[in-house]
Order: structure tokens, then C-alpha cells, then sequence
């Protein structure tokens, strides 16, 4: 038995294009807003340490600083990954928002 293939067009060509969703990049201003966060993280620390917070504050910090952490990471990675694209809202992270 001889089976013969048929050069047939490849699964992608066969279906229309639809282009994947992608999240927008990070805006200049929005890392310049996550580097002064950073800065004020570390005065707040600063200030934690001089006044001999309570164990609550300590533990209300480091949950603030958790949550700047992994909204750091995830702006940086936007910001590597998509260039300079449009700008995009970023998930604030701050005491007051």
C-alpha cells in the first residue's frame, strides 16, 4: 500500500488571522511613579526602625512593601517586553489609593 501526502496549507494559513491579545506597555511616567514609590518604601522603613513601630505597623509594612514588590516586577516586565508602545494604566500600590 502506498500512501501519498498532500501538501496541504498548514493549519494557520487555512484559518484568518486573529492577532493575540497583548497588554499594553508602561509609560515613562508610570516607572518614574514606581521609582519615587520606592524611594518613599524606604523612608517609611527608615522611619519604622527609628521609632520603634509595633509588631501590627511592621507587619501592615512588609504587606505594603510584598504588594510594591510584585507591582514593581509586573511594570518592569510590561515596560521590557513592549518597548515603547502606548502607555497603559498601571495597578496602584500605595497607602493612600
Amino acid at each position: 500500500m502506498v500512501i501519498a501526502m498532500r501538501f496541504l496549507p498548514s493549519r494557520t494559513d487555512r484559518r484568518s488571522p486573529r492577532p493575540a491579545p497583548q497588554p499594553a506597555p508602561e509609560s515613562v511616567g508610570t516607572l518614574v511613579a514606581l521609582a519615587y514609590e520606592l524611594l518613599d518604601a524606604h523612608a517609611d522603613t527608615a522611619r519604622l526602625t527609628e521609632e520603634d513601630a509595633s509588631a501590627g505597623e511592621w507587619q501592615d509594612h512588609l504587606a505594603y512593601l510584598r504588594d510594591l514588590q510584585r507591582v514593581g516586577r509586573e511594570a518592569l516586565a510590561r515596560a521590557v517586553c513592549f518597548g515603547d508602545r502606548a502607555p497603559a494604566e498601571t495597578p496602584r500600590v500605595g497607602r493612600g489609593s
